[in-house]
């Protein structure tokens, strides 16, 4: 799994081992809007939010396979952390057993929706980032403030038009217009 993206994986494939299915875990759930999870973070919430001893150099230790056996406090802990059922790093759920909440294929293919949605989410805040850095936007966006909805609409329909006149596509479209 080691430098693989969750979504470059076989259709069906699910992480068999304890390091392949952390790795799944910290590329995938993530502080809303940041980077993954540092092993420092993790550790430090973990040790705060639940008591459970553990440092960063022992979760990188896991993830890496370098940690055999890790303690079932630390990996329950870790479980917790990232909010997947108890037993799932260590393989214990199967497909045929949903009912349970830890199907690998139900709990990985959560993991796989999330995944989309976060990468959907920061194409949304780069586009974002990008448009709002031009003055002219600033000012715009500054000006529209306590503007009542209806006369906003009317702003957007003349938007519109104008880049109908300009030939520029819609701005949902991919490639953000020019």
């Amino acid at each position: 799994m080691a430098g693989r993206e969750l979504g470059e994986r076989e259709p069906g494939s699910v992480p068999r081992t304890l390091p392949e299915r952390l790795s799944v875990l910290f590329e995938t759930v993530r502080p809303a809007g940041k980077p993954r999870y540092t092993f420092r973070q993790v550790a430090d919430a973990i040790r705060t939010e639940q008591g459970v001893a553990v440092s960063a150099q022992y979760i990188q230790q896991i993830a890496t396979g370098e940690r055999r056996n890790p303690g079932v406090a630390q990996v329950s802990a870790l479980e917790r952390f990232f909010g997947v059922p108890r037993g799932w790093l260590y393989g214990l759920g199967s497909a045929d057993d949903v009912a349970t909440d830890g199907g690998d294929e139900q709990v990985f293919g959560e993991l796989q929706r999330l995944r989309e949605l976060i990468r959907f989410r920061e194409g949304i805040d780069a586009a974002m980032d990008e448009t709002l850095r031009d003055p002219q936007v600033q000012d715009m966006v500054i000006r529209a403030r306590g503007v009542s909805p209806q006369h906003l609409q009317l702003v957007l329909r003349v938007l519109n038009e104008v880049r109908q006149i300009e030939g520029l596509k819609e701005p949902t479209d991919e490639g953000q217009n020019r």
